[in-house]
């Protein structure tokens, strides 16, 4: 789950510069930023400091890599937003990825046979599945820095979007929004709702859903 979810970290980094040399910041190649090395894309906050915490107190290691983009450089709003949402987006295309193997007109997974007929392989791609889509969701809300609040900050007033980014203030918002989705338990259960509703539109049935809930916790257990 460690090597996954690191991967998934620089693909979706990746997405983010991609989509930010299409909008215009040519100097992202330069910078190596353009690349699948994971030493690229490590920051000692956000890429160790925090995730390193929130997974010892039994949360999702979000905030992950970085990725520095000359937004001065990108040829429009529209552009700043798409390479906001870029990230996430990547994360939503890994969930698919992860969950369409388990797809019942597959026939690979038995969803009935229990944790005992699983194979590794299957539980992690549930667990991964799973995992994407939690960042997906919780990266959306438009904290800084989260992508969700890069994606709306191109139409936020200029002093408005200085102060909220600016410490103290970002880190009040970010700790607050932090202890949120660590203890409210509305949080999780709004994220499953969402799994839930989504897995079936893609015609998985009850027990299929039923096994990505059960993967997930396996493989963090």
């Amino acid at each position: 789950m460690l090597v996954g979810w690191i991967i998934s970290v620089i693909l979706h980094e990746f997405a983010h510069g991609f989509v930010a040399y299409l909008g215009g910041d040519y100097t992202i190649k330069e910078r190596g930023g353009l690349t699948l090395n994971p030493l690229q894309y490590i920051d000692p906050v956000f890429s160790v400091i925090i995730p390193v915490v929130i997974l010892f107190l039994g949360g999702v290691p979000l905030p992950g890599g970085a990725t520095y983009v000359r937004r001065d450089l990108l040829r429009s709003n529209f552009w700043d937003t798409a390479v906001s949402l870029a990230g996430p987006a990547m994360n939503f295309l890994l969930f698919i990825v992860c969950a369409i193997p388990l797809h019942p007109k597959i026939g690979w997974l038995d969803p009935k046979a229990g944790p005992e007929g699983w194979t590794h392989a299957q539980i992690f791609l549930g667990a991964m599945a799973t995992l994407q889509l939690m960042a997906v969701i919780l990266n959306l809300v438009p904290i800084p820095p989260l992508d969700g609040f890069g994606a709306i900050a191109p139409y936020l007033p200029h002093d408005l979007r200085m102060r909220v980014t600016t410490p103290p203030t970002s880190n009040i918002l970010f700790f607050a929004y932090f202890m949120i989705i660590w203890k409210a338990p509305g949080v999780s259960i709004f994220i499953f709702t969402v799994l839930v509703y989504l897995l079936r539109a893609m015609g998985f049935r009850t027990d299929d859903i039923m096994f990505f809930l059960q993967a997930h916790d396996l493989a963090f257990t």
